[in-house]
């Protein structure tokens, strides 16, 4: 079965009210604020955990930020899972430089939303509305929400919102997956965060990077469409090892993750050449995964990969 996630892109613009301050990789601060600001708009029990709360079901911040599995029978790979994937990915333009925004300055950060995530809009564009009011960074700088675009991933520029006023839904659709390639490269935007325990030596294992996008894929499939994905994940596997690398950058580095406890992991940068001759099932789940980023913290932007597609 060829996965038909439906997915959509929203760019929210805003103008500084105070000088803003933005690192140059901006969407893990994005993710930590409007959660914040998510859970104070949405929370009914603050002082309840959200595995635990009867309210984990209905309410915005548990759905897309605690994420628990939703009830009823499963038959994918979620059957297991206690919490599942966010629904929504972070994804802003990384600079080489962080960014200085002068008042009166517009400045954008753009947010997925996979499948029934974007029933949660409303609620979505308020808290990044309250982001802006709560601020950002130690100096709480503020800024307004002016406007919401509906920018993909097929290319719509839809308007959402304007002055404060939502006039639009938003269209969430499967995007079109061209022909496969026979050459593909893989460029990555944003570090694919590995466990600790890998060694650095062992560089990157393509086969388990693939097997991540499907799984990835996989895991947001039924939780969020409310179809069960029933792949053939051996023959999946048994493809993921076949793809051989033409050409590599690739380099493996320590890092830390965004923890409070400044957990070490391996941090892969740079980018690979892939033949994919015969490797039409594989495909799909190579193209969607752009979207949804893959490895650790891939919905705080981590992860992000591109492809660009070269003929022999």
């Amino acid at each position: 079965m060829v996965p038909k996630l439906s997915i959509a892109e929203y760019t929210f613009i805003f103008q500084a009210i105070d000088p803003v301050a933005l690192p140059a990789f901006a969407d893990p601060l994005w993710r930590s604020v409007f959660g914040l600001a998510l859970k104070k708009l949405s929370c009914m029990a603050d002082n309840e955990k959200c595995e635990a709360c009867i309210h984990r079901h209905d309410c915005d911040y548990s759905f897309l930020i605690s994420s628990p599995n939703p009830p009823g029978d499963k038959i994918g790979v979620t059957k297991h899972m206690r919490t599942i994937p966010n629904p929504h990915i972070f994804r802003s333009e990384v600079k080489e430089y962080s960014q200085k925004i002068p008042p009166g300055a517009s400045f954008s950060a753009t947010l997925i939303l996979v499948g029934r995530a974007n029933e949660r809009l409303p609620a979505i564009i308020r808290a990044m509305a309250h982001v802006g009011m709560y601020g950002l960074g130690k100096k709480r700088s503020t800024f307004r929400l002016i406007e919401v675009m509906q920018t993909g991933p097929n290319p719509l520029d839809r308007l959402i919102m304007t002055n404060q006023a939502i006039i639009a839904d938003g269209i969430a659709g499967s995007p079109s997956i061209p022909p496969a390639p026979e050459r593909i490269r893989f460029t990555f935007l944003t570090p694919y965060l590995l466990p600790s325990n890998t060694k650095i030596e062992e560089g990157l294992n393509l086969t388990k990077f693939l097997m991540q996008i499907i799984r990835r894929i996989s895991s947001l499939h039924e939780p969020y469409t409310g179809i069960a994905l029933e792949a053939d994940y051996k023959r999946l596997r048994t493809l993921a090892e076949n793809p051989s690398v033409v050409e590599s950058d690739i380099t493996v580095d320590l890092a830390y993750r965004y923890f409070k406890d400044k957990s070490k992991c391996l941090a892969v940068r740079g980018s690979l050449l892939l033949e994919l001759e015969h490797q039409d099932d594989l495909w799909p789940w190579i193209y969607l995964g752009q979207w949804l980023n893959v490895g650790k913290q891939a919905s705080k932007g981590f992860g992000h990969y591109t492809l660009t597609s070269i003929d022999k």
